[in-house]
């Protein structure tokens, strides 16, 4: 009851917004910042190339996963700055190359949930961890390192967390975890078995139906791409889309079988053909791979996916299979149209497009689960997008929305800000995805598809310099009715001290459906968010349409409580424990309250050992009835939990 206390009170935190009805204008997208590996604006940054997008917590805070360095990064809903507020390297032993590091969930309770794949020293000793975290994304916990490679799609429905992994039998597993046991334990709930035609199968995305029922997409791994034995008829089986009652895990049924044809779907690791009488082997795990396919219901109760080239690896025509040559990334992937210009020195490598289905951009497509009807909806020709992956959204204004890898004008170039603009030659320059609605209640067969925004990270053909990032990872319905999306590379560049010119490491973007709508804000940010006895921390505010503040939190006599101007920043070191910095102002919109909470871990060992926390009111300040309430339910749900440890 605490729990459910708690984030109803949080929510109060989170401006609402009424669905919209007919969508009439055009949605806007805003970058709210690009992510790096850099010192920016004097605060270190670590969080970098996010493969999949951040989820609006019930703070009013976005937070997210990053592939590199692994970490757990914060950031209000407007341009600010980033926190990275939990390392899953120093946590968990997770490095970038342990493989893809995916999204979060956050249950009514206000915990995060995450998976992993820590380092392993070889792909077959690697496994898969489940991990917890506090509702402001520190103090991550194991939860059960029983995992094996999951994939990242993680759903909670009735308090039990569901999640795939490729299972001990390698063709993937759907598990569960009971969230309120006091020690939750793995469930296997279904095991996949060896897909069509002896192959592997891998798990993608899943969802939780209005039925009740889990939906969702494996791919069958048919192999390397132009390597000897991949089969490439098209009628070649590519894929399911399947259903299943969680309780009842013998109703699982194959609703659709994909083929060559219609497109694949997509899966990473690695595969192995017979070549030069040896068995070759190759991996794949990097982030252009990372991205899945994932269903979504729509509003006239079908269900709606994409398709993709499935594998972004291809066997080139390097008549040595063991050569460093042999196999290139395909061109498709990375926003190439179908050609491929090698680097100096390197040979070339083939006809385009390096690809043997005949849908080169992918597609979408439409399932009636209760007529059973399977139908293509749309496909892509690179200039409305090319490669669509990651979760799409259904969204309040009727539409779904998605993006694509890649696709869209040609862009390219590190342009930095007043510098002139020289427009990079057609072969320096790649297609970097785009952002794309449609209806699924048009009775047209494309469903009235339209591209919302083409992905610019640099210049483009006509001079327009614009660094929105590149690759991007899909999208994230918030609960204030945007959405919420995310690039896996690219950004503003900067110039180091050295002169040497970087671009960022992905950026992070909102999507308003009602881009007239205006909304006041409020951040606070510590940095960093933990700190030794001794040591000193950064505490930063700012709003946007807000005044009259007041602060409150924090110690007797560090500065923080009482009035506060619209923007500043102090510097405190206070004593072991946990510490809560609130700041809550009015809005000169609305009227109302608006407000953000950050907190500061001070001494690691004292946190570990009695959970010490410091309430608010020791610096003197009045927060508003609601954040204290939803604080204070949630300090008593941290000390509960801290007493079941």
């Amino acid at each position: 009851m605490l729990r459910v206390l708690g984030g109803l009170l949080l929510g109060f935190l989170l401006l609402q917004v009424a669905p919209l009805q007919a969508q009439t204008v055009m949605p806007e997208m805003t970058v709210l910042r690009a992510l790096g590996m850099e010192p920016l604006d004097g605060v270190e940054q670590k969080a970098a190339h996010p493969l999949m997008p951040p989820i609006l917590a019930n703070n009013g805070r976005l937070y997210g996963t990053a592939y590199n360095n692994p970490s757990i990064y914060s950031l209000p809903t407007y341009p600010a700055q980033y926190v990275d507020v939990a390392d899953l390297k120093e946590a968990f032993n997770v490095w970038p190359d342990s493989g893809p590091q995916m999204g979060l969930v956050q249950d009514e309770a206000n915990y995060f949930y995450g998976v992993a794949t820590p380092r392993a020293d070889s792909e077959e000793s690697a496994q898969g961890i489940l991990f917890r975290l506090e509702f402001d994304g520190t103090h991550p916990e194991l939860i059960s390192e029983d995992l094996v490679r999951p994939n990242g799609a993680l759903i909670i429905k009735d308090r039990i967390l569901y999640g795939l992994d490729e299972g001990p039998e390698g063709n993937g597993r759907l598990f569960a975890f009971e969230l309120d046991a006091a020690s939750p334990q793995l469930e296997t709930v279904y095991t996949f078995p060896t897909g069509a035609n002896g192959m592997r199968q891998f798990p993608n995305g899943l969802m939780s139906g209005s039925d009740g029922w889990l939906y969702g997409i494996t791919a069958y791994v048919r192999g390397i791409i132009g390597a000897p034995g991949t089969p490439s008829e098209l009628a070649t089986p590519t894929g399911t889309v399947y259903r299943l009652d969680p309780v009842a895990p013998e109703t699982f049924e194959i609703l659709h079988v994909f083929t060559l044809e219609e497109g694949e779907v997509p899966w990473y690791g690695c595969t192995e053909w017979q070549e030069a009488g040896a068995t070759q082997r190759y991996c794949d795990h990097s982030r252009s791979a990372a991205a899945l396919a994932w269903p979504v219901e729509g509003v006239d109760g079908s269900v709606y996916g994409a398709l993709s080239v499935a594998f972004c690896q291809a066997r080139s025509s390097s008549p040595t299979p063991t050569s460093w040559d042999a196999v290139i990334t395909l061109p498709l992937c990375t926003g190439i149209d179908g050609e491929y210009t090698p680097p100096f020195g390197h040979p070339y490598q083939g006809q385009p497009p390096y690809y043997d289905g005949p849908s080169w951009y992918g597609a979408l497509w439409r399932l009636n689960v209760d007529q059973g009807d399977f139908s293509i909806t749309h496909s892509f020709s690179g200039e409305d997008g090319g490669q669509p992956r990651g979760p799409l959204v259904q969204a309040p204004d009727g539409f779904i929305y998605g993006t694509t890898q890649a696709g869209g004008v040609w862009s390219g170039g590190t342009i930095l800000p007043g510098e002139p603009v020289e427009i990079p030659a057609r072969e320096s320059m790649n297609r970097f995805g785009v952002l794309f609605r449609f209806d699924p209640l048009a009775n047209e067969d494309d469903k009235r598809f339209e591209v919302i925004h083409r992905f610019i990270d640099g210049s483009d053909e006509q001079g327009n310099v614009r660094y929105d990032g590149r690759l991007p990872v899909g999208l994230h319905l918030g609960s204030d009715g945007a959405l919420y999306g995310a690039t896996a590379g690219g950004g503003e560049p900067y110039k180091t001290s050295f002169g040497d010119i970087y671009t960022r490491k992905g950026t992070i973007f909102r999507v308003s459906l009602d881009p007239e709508e205006a909304r006041s804000r409020v951040t606070v940010t510590i940095t960093p968010g933990e700190i030794e006895e001794g040591d000193t921390a950064l505490l930063q505010w700012s709003t946007v349409d807000a005044s009259n503040c007041t602060a409150s939190g924090g110690t007797e006599g560090d500065g923080w409580a009482g009035p506060k101007d619209d923007a500043g920043y102090i510097e405190v070191s206070p004593e072991p424990g946990t510490y809560y910095y609130t700041l809550t102002c009015e809005s000169t919109l609305t009227g109302g309250q608006v407000g953000d909470v950050a907190s500061l871990g001070v001494g690691a060992q004292d946190r570990t050992t009695d959970e010490q926390t410091r309430e608010y009111g020791n610096g003197g300040g009045s927060p508003s009835w609601w954040l204290l309430a939803g604080m204070g339910v949630l300090l008593a749900a941290r000390s509960k939990r801290s007493g079941r440890r």
